[in-house]
């Protein structure tokens, strides 16, 4: 499944507050101010849709039908403070029979309000053949594993600590839903 459902969060959404806020109550050690900045190493883990559970109705669950989704990541990124992101993820994907590990960089922007809330968009994903384990057998497939992606954050400052919570806001494809959620800490 075209996920790179790692951590870039947005959905260019307009009227947003500027990429750094600062006032009076804000957290952090610097003045009160809210930004995100800097590199920070990151943890995801999976949350199901209810879509396997269904069995009512005479709807499908979708389980048979659904693309190989990532179900655990590890990486980093860097946030530039101006809305901009890299990163490297390591990803365990599923699609219901094999089992493969994806090792990738990817790139996209990010929006940040005042109150700590924002959104991260991945837009750029570097996959090629020799990034899945094991290899795969038709030449190509390892880049259709991962793509695009969108997340929604909050920054919560804790003096010169800055924890980033995300949960996973998109998900292409049919069938069942895998939805990625964690924390990634600054280093």
């Amino acid at each position: 499944m075209k996920s790179l459902r790692l951590l870039a969060i947005l959905v260019v959404a307009t009227g947003l507050a500027p990429l750094t806020e600062a006032g009076p109550g804000r957290g952090g050690s610097k003045g009160g101010s809210r930004t995100l900045m800097g590199s920070y190493s990151f943890h995801l883990t999976p949350v199901v849709s209810f879509a396997p559970f269904y069995s009512g109705g005479g709807r499908d669950s979708g389980v048979l039908t659904a693309p190989r989704q990532d179900i655990l990541r590890v990486g980093t990124f860097s946030a530039d403070g101006a809305g901009n992101v890299t990163g490297h993820t390591i990803a365990t994907t599923d699609d219901g029979a094999t089992t493969v590990v994806i090792d990738f960089t990817f790139s996209g922007t990010y929006t940040l309000n005042a109150d700590g809330t924002g959104n991260l968009t991945i837009a750029s994903v570097t996959v090629d053949d020799t990034s899945c384990t094991p290899v795969q057998p038709v030449a190509g497939d390892c880049a259709t594993f991962e793509g695009p992606e969108t997340y929604a954050f909050v920054v919560n400052n804790h003096g010169a600590e800055k924890l980033v919570s995300l949960i996973q806001t998109d998900n292409e494809g049919g069938g069942a839903k895998i939805f990625l959620t964690g924390e990634a800490r600054r280093k």
